[in-house]
């Protein structure tokens, strides 16, 4: 099956590429977006990867070469998966596979930046920043064996596990995001959204001191997750672009180098620093919400695998697999931003 082929049944099933009318005259519509795109790409975020990251970013189009689609039971939004040809074991033993993408220090990789234009509205435009990783590593976790009730997951005690540590939670395809809002006419954002794992936060922009303050969080989904964010996200010296540091294997992105934990419980951390870098401005691909839509921007199944080999616990809607379900199509996703 080829990258044609997905692509066909993705336009099929999930609706052709679809065109949206603007009220705005083309000549100066032209002239609003031109100068759009030009603040989309000066803020694009500096991304640096974390120090022995080893699964890196990639396009969408080499991705969906190595994966075809399949349906699942379940809701329409659930019910189909862009699953790999090959499985994901003997994919991850060939460290020459799709799943370790591409050092975007060495080769470009793009960013997918989805503009949202707000006519006669207060503010002007919102962008989310899309990146893509075909695989996401899960975190470790302490298993203990119960005997009779088999092998449970708990936390580490003085950071020692009592049993043996697994790792879980790792699934094909990774979308990860932050967004800046713009208002008025100037050039600077008012605000930006960071997003990490199931939560984000919010930080808007001061000018004075020309970096972002934080501003509040939220969690969008999991009663365990307590994130702690960093207080302020930097630009860059040269040019303005945010500074964003991408965790190790799982990729959520933080404003600050260092370890997070967000989730308590389970002692679930992510760990940032000053790896391998990635300047997304140098190719970005502009997507304005406006216009003609890619047909995998439309797709709103799973970017990956149906969950396997789950733990037990997970019949108690704990999910505990090794690896978890791909993630949802972006127009699943909520905007941060609304005009």
């Amino acid at each position: 099956m080829d990258l044609f082929f997905v692509l066909l049944v993705i336009s099929i099933v999930f609706g052709e590429s679809a065109e949206r009318q603007t009220d705005a005259s083309g000549w100066e519509w032209s002239r609003r977006m031109h100068r759009v795109e030009e603040l989309v790409r000066h803020w694009a975020p500096l991304v640096w990867l974390a120090p022995g990251e080893r699964y890196f970013p990639s396009d969408v189009s080499g991705f969906l070469q190595h994966v075809m689609p399949h349906r699942n039971a379940g809701k329409f939004s659930e019910s189909w998966y862009l699953a790999t040809k090959l499985s994901i074991d003997s994919l991850l033993l060939d460290s020459t596979s799709f799943l370790y993408g591409t050092n975007p220090a060495l080769s470009a990789v793009p960013v997918y930046a989805v503009v949202s234009t707000c006519p006669n509205k207060s503010a002007l435009f919102h962008v989310t920043y899309w990146m893509f990783y075909p695989y996401s590593q899960g975190k470790p976790l302490c298993m203990v064996d119960t005997g009779l009730f088999g092998t449970w997951p708990v936390p580490a005690f003085n950071a020692q596990c009592l049993g043996k540590v697994r790792e879980y939670g790792s699934h094909i395809g990774d979308w990860e995001h932050m967004s800046l809002e713009f208002r008025g006419h100037g050039s600077l954002p008012s605000a930006m959204y960071v997003s990490t794992h199931d939560a984000g936060a919010f930080y808007w922009y001061n000018a004075a001191i020309g970096a972002f303050e934080y501003d509040r969080q939220e969690v969008r989904k999991g009663v365990l997750q307590r994130p702690v964010f960093p207080p302020r996200a930097n630009v860059t010296s040269v040019g303005q672009h945010p500074i964003l540091f991408a965790a190790r294997g799982s990729h959520g992105l933080w404003t600050a180098p260092g370890r997070h934990k967000y989730v308590k419980v389970a002692g679930l951390h992510d760990d940032t620093g000053y790896g391998e870098l990635w300047p997304t401005w140098k190719h970005v691909q502009v997507i304005h919400d406006s216009a003609m839509l890619p047909a995998w921007l439309q797709f709103r199944g799973r970017w990956g695998n149906p969950k396997s080999k789950c733990h037990p616990v997970a019949r108690l809607a704990l999910s505990i697999c090794q690896y978890s379900d791909g993630p949802t199509g972006i127009p699943m996703k909520e905007n941060h931003f609304k005009c």
